[in-house]
């Protein structure tokens, strides 16, 4: 930020003015501090880049509601973060999966590990494993795929969503449950 407060009234003014180049001065500011909390959500990372460019809107789009009670980056912050809480929702809204949607391949499979059977093909099996995954939360997919499927460890993977290692596991073990269950309200086609 500028090294006054005065500098940093100048600069929301000519930002105000629809001066450019201020726009891009406080853009290179604010983007370092708005990044870190998108990157604090792990299951929004994969599309960050459109969810800043939806941050830095609002920033601009709201910049007339700036009171300057509050340091200016806490008040960008905010936004951000409710921006972020937003996408999550919106990406929560996951559907149920039911026994009609499945292909045909799939119900068989479900058949054959309900009776110990055959195994199934990598593709059926990836295939079904893919939607029960999708009627999970997003933060329980991203982390039973990363510890599960991509073989990480645990640590790993608390280091990058920024939990302690207690938290971690026990977010793997209730994500675990919820895929089981997931998995369980799914009743294997009678023969």
């Amino acid at each position: 930020m500028p090294s006054s407060s005065d500098d940093f009234r100048e600069l929301l003014a000519r930002v105000q003015q629809h001066d450019e180049s201020a726009a891009r001065v406080l853009v290179a500011q604010l983007e370092p501090e708005l990044r870190r909390i998108v990157n604090s959500y792990p299951t929004l990372t994969e599309d960050g880049d459109d969810l800043m460019q939806d941050i830095l809107f609002k920033v601009f789009h709201k910049l007339s509601s700036y009171r300057g009670d509050a340091p200016f980056i806490h008040w960008a912050s905010r936004l951000a973060r409710f921006a972020c809480i937003d996408r999550l929702r919106r990406k929560k809204s996951r559907p149920e999966q039911r026994m009609s949607d499945l292909s045909e391949e799939q119900r068989t499979l479900l058949h054959n590990i309900a009776n110990d059977t055959a195994q199934p093909s990598a593709d059926v099996a990836s295939g079904l494993l893919d939607r029960l995954l999708a009627t999970l939360r997003p933060v329980d997919a991203w982390l039973l795929r990363e510890v599960e499927l991509a073989q990480r460890s645990l640590t790993d993977v608390a280091k990058e969503a920024g939990w302690n290692l207690g938290l971690a596991s026990v977010r793997l073990f209730r994500a675990r449950h919820r895929l089981k269950r997931a998995f369980d309200q799914l009743e294997p086609p009678t023969p």
